[in-house]
């Protein structure tokens, strides 16, 4: 077919990067889905848990616009390696301190680490592929990270029975290997003109220059503005749902808790239909994608929201539950896999080739404010018994932001015919 030419015509860097995000995504899935659990067992409330969990993204928001900024001056590999080299560190860190207090400086570090690898990455991305072959390039690393989230927590909640230290072991390992193979192994793609070792004044624009130019850009803050709600919707089925889970299904499911098995089902739809998906979407209209999308991700959250309740009200056993929740995961994750590669190649797309990481680092920030504002929600509704209340709001949410994306590609034509899209 088609696809798999385009799999071979891939850039090195590309393949590099996929290999690399399924090595790690899977240390890194053994780890996540028990984050909170674990943090329940050492601080004395869910809403400290959240706070712990809700900071690192604040400590993002701060470190990704120096991060993009000093990827676009000196390199994507450069920050690459630091960044992951750094959270490697940080990881083992976690194993061994105690104490609310400590948790908290470290999220903050462990924030400020990963705020500096994305925006390099993806403009590494945009810097070796065509706008048209971006939404594939991006679908294709999704395709890695989430194989990894098929073997990660399936083999994380083997090893957390025997030691919940051993996770962060091994996540640090991972991410500590990468770092090394990265060094060794990726190309530098700053584009031409940009020469990492450079100290020539106009090779940089002032940093001033760039804030005006980033705040004058209202397509992009658009789009910023209306993904702050999805983000919040990932950082709970990635945090809170856990414990929703465990909170309505103990009586049913006992100890086992049914998020792994679910998780790893999102995580083999996307390794097996994601990459064919985002081929197909590659020349589809941006904001029409981005609509069906989201749409379909938001309701997948009122779904997930509302199951629980609604299962056991019925009186239906726990095989007959697992089965009605898998059947939620399938079209929340369809929702996901349209939503996803486009919303990066959007930015990817708009952003002027010197400030490309940059961009990345701003569009980014969607994810940062809603990874903060989503788990200080839940740890607030958690302690008040309003788990449900949570999907609610955050799955309505979702949807009148998808809505409000019809009218991206309108957006998209005007800013094209007053000042051009930079490729």
């Amino acid at each position: 077919m088609n696809f798999f030419k385009k799999l071979k015509g891939m850039d090195r860097n590309v393949w590099i990067r996929v290999i690399g995000e399924t090595i790690t995504s899977s240390a890194m899935m053994m780890l996540m889905p028990f984050f909170a659990l674990y943090l329940e067992g050492k601080v004395d409330s869910m809403l400290k848990v959240g706070f712990i969990m809700s900071i690192s993204p604040i400590a993002s928001l701060f470190g990704s616009m120096i991060g993009g900024r000093l990827a676009d001056l000196y390199g994507r590999k450069r920050m690459m390696v630091f960044s992951t080299l750094g959270t490697s560190i940080i990881l083992v860190l976690f194993s061994l301190v105690e104490g609310y207090t400590a948790f908290l400086i470290l999220s903050i570090l462990l924030g400020i680490s990963n705020s500096f690898f994305n925006p390099a990455a993806s403009a590494m991305v945009a810097d070796v592929t065509e706008p048209d072959e971006r939404t594939e390039a991006y679908g294709l690393l999704r395709v890695g990270s989430n194989l990894g989230t098929v073997i990660g927590p399936l083999l994380g909640s083997s090893i957390v029975f025997f030691s919940k230290d051993s996770l962060f072991y091994i996540a640090a390992t991972a991410l500590g290997l990468y770092s090394i193979a990265q060094f060794i192994l990726l190309k530098e793609t700053l584009p031409a003109g940009k020469d990492t070792n450079s100290n020539k004044e106009d090779t940089k624009i002032p940093f001033k220059k760039v804030m005006n130019i980033i705040l004058s850009d209202k397509l992009l803050l658009f789009y910023v503005a209306t993904g702050v709600i999805i983000s919040m919707g990932f950082s709970q089925i990635e945090g809170m749902l856990p414990l929703y889970f465990k909170q309505r299904f103990s009586s049913h499911f006992g100890e086992w808790n049914p998020y792994p098995f679910l998780m790893s089902i999102n995580g083999l739809l996307v390794v097996l239909f994601q990459f064919p998906i985002s081929s197909y979407l590659s020349n589809r209209s941006i904001g029409k994608t981005m609509f069906y999308g989201t749409v379909l991700f938001g309701l997948g959250i009122l779904s997930i929201g509302f199951a629980p309740p609604i299962l056991l009200s019925i009186g239906f056993g726990k095989w007959l539950i697992l089965l009605f929740l898998a059947i939620i995961f399938i079209y929340y994750t369809f929702g996901e896999m349209v939503m996803s590669p486009v919303q990066m190649t959007f930015v990817a797309n708009i952003a002027p080739e010197e400030l490309r990481a940059t961009y990345m680092a701003v569009g980014s920030m969607k994810w940062t404010i809603g990874g903060f504002l989503g788990p200080l929600l839940g740890g607030f509704l958690f302690d008040l018994k309003l788990g449900l209340w949570l999907f609610i709001i955050l799955g309505t949410g979702v949807v009148i932001s998808g809505l409000m994306y019809r009218s991206l590609d309108e957006k998209v034509a005007i800013r094209d015919n007053e000042h051009g899209i930079a490729q």
